[in-house]
């Protein structure tokens, strides 16, 4: 996760500070990229961002929660430096999971972006050129290793929580957890679903079909996986005794007292019926044609129903800090607890890897998209030209993947608005989990010590 935040630090500050140099050099470094292959660079970091926020949602609204399941601690295991007998498996395993990637994101099979960087550094056109080139390959190098540590860490993830049994698809690294193996008897059990398609197709072909959709990225956030197609997890399910249900957000409220436990799960169901109408009075804002009339009744629409939401999120931060003030610490609500807070600390650090990402990834962007906004048809087609005949893509690729990104730039600002507010949204949420559950903790600290 350091690693990862560091290289993204030092993205951010190299693409912040590419104008400054050229106006102090005098080097041009813009032209010393392919604005086709940069592009296609930052839309493959935006798809993970995208395809990683979903997995944080599945694992918040969708995965059942057990006290005698170790889903939750795998899922962080592999942010942890592996023990020094286990380096040479980890390793063998973060190379399968680069080849998962690659399955999910074509962009990795697509194009060779390791000679796209030597040739960056070739030192073509003079002693200029070479410093040139050499600023702007160290940027797409932090670049593009950023997003495989992202992808990686996705990749893990999506394989935890599936149907598919652990090691199935890549071997894991630790003995402490009990794991199959590829090609294994019980592995090769099992078939692949088609109607669990988050698993079963390329994370791209899936995020593509929602994104050109209509209502863009709203499908993709909408999109529901069924239980089945989840992770078999053993023990009992926490919630379903308290006829609660075993979302996240269920088996957390299980924590409050029961007084407040009822009064906040009434605001939340209040709160999503609020944010729901509100999201549909703003779509239809957007339309172009919409009578005087009809727009002014949705923007008072609007203001009232901003003013409910806002209203019902004081009174649910309220609810939240009348809970932390009166904890009730038992065993049973403890070992809930620290179960919730495994499960949190991962989607929190997932949102802290995409808040990271984006601020790198807006500079950058915006610097990309400015450049193949300018270029015509044919010059777009001259700069995959040049890429299939350095050999970075093949001729035979090279025709779709213009097609497809003509596709993704019409559609890129609103993606990727709806991306960040996506994520912050989620992040708000979860940081509020966090800091109740880590109450837990630290009461049952102050109890040993008594």
């Amino acid at each position: 996760m350091k690693n990862f935040i560091c290289l993204l630090l030092v993205l951010f500050l190299m693409s912040g500070y590419m104008k400054a140099i050229e106006r102090a050099t005098g080097l041009e470094l813009s032209k010393n990229t392919n604005p086709v292959m940069e592009i296609e660079m930052d839309l493959v970091f935006l798809d993970q961002l995208a395809a990683f926020t979903k997995l944080n949602q599945i694992i918040l609204d969708r995965m059942p929660i057990s006290l005698d399941d170790s889903w939750p601690v795998l899922l962080n295991d592999y942010s942890q430096t592996p023990l020094e007998r286990e380096k040479e498996a980890r390793k063998t395993y973060d190379a399968c999971l680069a080849k998962l990637l690659s399955d999910d994101f074509s962009f990795y099979k697509t194009y060779k972006v390791g000679l796209y960087i030597n040739l960056l550094t070739s030192g073509r056109g003079g002693i200029q050129a070479l410093l040139a080139g050499g600023i702007i390959a160290a940027r797409d190098m932090l670049m593009v290793e950023a997003a495989k540590e992202m992808g990686r860490r996705y990749e893990h993830a999506k394989w935890v929580i599936s149907y598919y049994p652990l090691g199935c698809k890549c071997r894991f690294y630790s003995q402490r957890f009990e794991n199959l193996q590829p090609g294994s008897r019980i592995c090769g059990q099992i078939l692949k679903r088609r109607d669990c398609p988050f698993f079963s197709k390329p994370t791209e072909e899936m995020l593509y079909k929602y994104l050109f959709a209509q209502d863009g990225l709203k499908t993709w956030e909408e999109l529901r996986i069924n239980l089945d197609c989840l992770r078999v997890v053993e023990g009992m399910t926490l919630g379903e005794r308290a006829g609660a249900g075993s979302s996240f957000k269920k088996v957390f409220y299980t924590l409050f007292p029961d007084h407040i436990r009822d009064k906040a799960e009434s605001v939340d169901s209040e709160l999503e019926l609020a944010q729901s109408d509100l999201k549909s009075t703003q779509e239809k804002l957007k339309e172009k044609d919409l009578p005087t009339d009809e727009r002014l009744a949705a923007e008072k629409q609007e203001e009232n129903l901003e003013e409910k939401v806002d209203t019902l999120i004081a009174s649910q931060n309220k609810l939240y800090d009348q809970a932390m003030s009166t904890v009730e610490i038992t065993p049973e609500k403890i070992r809930t607890a620290k179960r919730l807070l495994q499960i949190a600390e991962f989607t929190n650090d997932g949102f802290e890897q995409i808040a990271a990402a984006m601020i790198a990834l807006t500079v950058k962007m915006v610097d990309d998209t400015t450049a193949v906004s300018n270029f015509n048809q044919t010059q777009l087609e001259n700069s995959v030209a040049y890429l299939v005949t350095q050999g970075i893509i093949s001729g035979s690729n090279a025709k779709k993947r213009l097609a497809l990104l003509g596709k993704r730039l019409v559609t890129l600002p609103v993606n990727y608005a709806a991306i960040v507010g996506y994520a912050t949204a989620q992040k708000f949420q979860v940081s509020e989990y966090v800091d109740y559950l880590e109450t837990f903790v630290e009461m049952e600290e102050k109890l040993k010590k008594q």
